[in-house]
């Protein structure tokens, strides 16, 4: 099945040059080229879309606030002349950022990070979640699907469109995915301390103010869940008088 894509750009010349690129791409099926975010909005409300190649800087509501905004996020690869925003687009779990001018094989890279993305995911049953049906994680690295533990994961870490997982067995497993998404395949042990962070709460050796110590590794909690965090482990009854 093709994967639906929406074009979002104010600059009629960028929306020409993604949509020859989208019919080169046979498993890519175009729904519309729009002009603004509030015009893209009506087809994402009313249509399934897979891949959102987005503008970042847009009149009336920029690519950024645009995505804010989103419940439900399609796999998003923004499209822009300006680097700068690059950090604050993959807090955001963008799939990639293309810089214009954007040639074909930058495209198509993106393309397949995003297609790649979705050959990962698993269906589940919506009254059960993934945690409950396995003690495993199945994750797509190095070309195959990796079985990993989930009582061996000691932290998670985001890097931009990729996520490091650190066993027990300080092995280090790199895989494309967002952190939200793998967030939610997770056991209630799991909590995500930091945008970029994600910790096994069975491995935590010590909390020294905003440092998490976990075996050989540390991982920083972020200020706004930093009062969360701390009210969760006293509910364990992990800290003392």
């Amino acid at each position: 099945m093709k994967m639906k894509c929406l074009i979002v750009d104010d600059e009629h010349i960028a929306r020409k040059i993604l949509s020859d690129y989208v019919s080169k791409v046979p498993e890519l099926e175009l729904v519309a080229s729009c002009s603004s975010a509030l015009q893209a909005l009506n087809h994402i409300k009313k249509d399934s879309i897979d891949i959102l190649f987005l503008d970042i800087q847009m009149p009336d509501l920029t690519g950024l606030d645009f995505l804010k905004i989103l419940p439900n996020r399609p796999a998003t690869i923004l499209t822009t002349a300006y680097s700068e925003y690059a950090v604050q687009s993959y807090e955001l779990d963008v799939i990639d950022y293309l810089l214009k001018p954007i040639d074909f094989d930058r495209f198509y890279k993106a393309v397949t990070k995003a297609i790649s993305l979705k050959d990962s995911k698993v269906d589940y049953p919506s009254t059960t979640s993934p945690s409950q049906l396995t003690d495993k994680l199945f994750i797509k690295a190095d070309s195959k699907i990796i079985s990993v533990a989930f009582q061996d994961i000691i932290v998670i870490n985001g890097q931009g469109p990729y996520v490091q997982l650190i066993t027990v067995h300080d092995r280090k497993i790199m895989t494309l995915q967002s952190m939200s998404k793998l967030e939610e395949l997770l056991p209630a042990n799991f909590y995500r301390i930091h945008r970029s962070h994600i910790v096994n709460i069975n491995h935590i050796d010590s909390i020294d103010g905003n440092m998490v110590r976990l075996k050989n590794h540390t991982a920083v909690v972020s200020k706004n869940k930093r009062d969360e965090f701390l009210k969760l482990i006293d509910q364990l009854n992990l800290l003392g008088d």
